[in-house]
């Protein structure tokens, strides 16, 4: 077994995926392997930045332009040195939005994209992410691909069209060079950009490019983890503030924060996500938050996030989809405060209570936000002649199905998208959530530490 190092992926930092070389699925080698093309999670990319004579910096000391591209994501000790260098750092990283345009954007002046897109080495832990796939007789840049990008920004209409554009193209290319239609695999962060995608391409372009959308650890509804990152930050020995820093700069975090609603794969009125001894917060309360916070100028820019189509409408993907998921694992629901909070963004509360949530989890997405697709899209999937299949694995971490450690799961997808096999039918049947608590309360000889996931949310 080979681990894969790999950095923090909720709100930035260190993640570990452990990947290992077991055997195909039965009959692989007869098949012809379909191409596939990976959308990784939130920091998994790198990004570079060029700055050019349009841009002004803010602090005298800071850098005005750049000779060449260097590399913004992920954080380099230089970077760090000193304040002042954080400083610096921090104003390349911030994400702005122009409420009069509607339009997201980095710093006038400055350019910013992912490297090596289509290829491994530009995503942190890449190449050993591959391996296992390579095991099975894929080749990079033949039939493996990965789709690496700048992850500061939410969907398609809040600064992902410059990813879709070359994503768009990428799967014509390995369309026309293996004569297979692509299977894009999307881990964590990455269903929820992929379906914006899928959602920007006509029926006719993904019939024929498009053979499978798999979806793996998806956040359809978001996680509290979002929430609680952006109030307290994470880390630890004196990177919490950091990285809360980080969760305030790259918006794309807002974009997972629980979402509002009536059904049963939303957070409902009466449902309190976090509290103070001034008043409790729900999915309802986020503006509140925010100003609580001291937050007021990202008002805008969350106010647009939460309107954004591709979540709060959730249209089906249009194509064949596998949706897999994690549960009966202590998963963050609710936190609280012994503090009111105050209204200053440099203050960094600090949580005094949390509770893992009633329905369990993978860690890190509780269960109603893995099942949103479940309960939306078979109908709609089936009226547009696609097929849907939602698996659910007990015991599974966030994001372990990318790679052999994770259980069967990943040789149950491969063995439908390669071999046309259906896996058992146990896993295509949602548990309840006595069931989910039954797993956790009968399997508590086996801890998961809460709020474990935090350092895997957004591989």
């Amino acid at each position: 077994v080979q681990k894969m190092a790999g950095m923090l992926a909720c709100l930035c930092a260190a993640v570990l995926l452990a990947a290992g070389c077991q055997a195909a699925p039965a009959d692989a080698g007869a098949a012809t392997l379909p191409p596939i093309i990976f959308v990784p999670g939130l920091t998994a990319s790198d990004v570079a930045y060029r700055l050019t004579t349009g841009f002004q910096s803010q602090y005298p000391w800071c850098q005005n332009s750049t000779a060449f591209w260097k590399v913004l994501w992920p954080v380099t000790k230089d970077d760090t040195a000193s304040e002042q260098a954080v400083l610096c750092w921090f104003e390349l990283l911030q994400v702005h939005y122009n409420a009069t345009s509607g339009i997201f954007s980095t710093p006038k002046g400055m350019a910013a994209d992912s490297i090596n897109f289509g290829g491994f080495v530009g995503v942190n832990g890449g190449l050993s992410i591959a391996k296992p796939y390579q095991a099975l007789g894929y080749v990079i840049g033949k039939n493996l691909f990965c789709a690496p990008f700048d992850w500061r920004f939410p969907s398609a209409g809040h600064g992902q069209d410059e990813l879709y554009t070359a994503l768009k193209t990428l799967v014509e290319n390995v369309h026309k060079s293996t004569g297979q239609r692509v299977v894009l695999l999307a881990v964590s962060f990455g269903p929820q950009v992929a379906l914006g995608f899928l959602h920007r391409m006509t029926q006719a372009w993904k019939d024929t490019h498009v053979a499978w959308f798999v979806a793996e650890s998806p956040v359809w509804s978001g996680s509290p983890v979002a929430t609680y990152a952006t109030i307290s930050g994470y880390g630890g020995a004196n990177m919490t503030s950091f990285y809360r820093w980080v969760s305030l700069s790259a918006l794309s975090i807002q974009w997972l924060f629980p979402r509002a609603g009536a059904s049963n794969t939303t957070w409902g009125q009466g449902e309190i996500l976090t509290q103070t001894p001034a008043r409790n917060y729900t999915a309802y309360d986020y503006e509140a938050l925010l100003r609580d916070l001291g937050l007021d100028a990202w008002l805008p820019g969350l106010q647009a996030i939460v309107n954004d189509a591709d979540l709060a409408r959730f249209d089906p993907p249009g194509v064949d989809t596998i949706v897999t998921y994690g549960f009966g694992l202590g998963t963050l629901g609710f936190f609280a405060y012994d503090k009111p909070f105050v209204a200053d963004p440099n203050n960094l509360p600090v949580a005094t209570v949390f509770q893992n949530s009633s329905e369990t989890g993978d860690t890190i997405v509780p269960l109603r936000s893995s099942l949103r697709s479940f309960y939306t899209w078979p109908a709609q999937q089936a009226a547009l002649g696609k097929r849907f299949y939602q698996w659910g694995y007990p015991g599974q971490p966030h994001a372990y199905c990318i790679v052999p450690e994770g259980g069967r799961c990943f040789g149950d997808v491969l063995g439908l998208v390669i071999n046309g096999t259906l896996p058992p039918s146990s896993v295509s049947t949602p548990p309840t959530v006595a069931e989910a608590q039954e797993y956790a309360r009968t399997h508590a000889h086996e801890p998961v530490p809460l709020l474990a996931g935090l350092d895997r949310l957004f591989h």
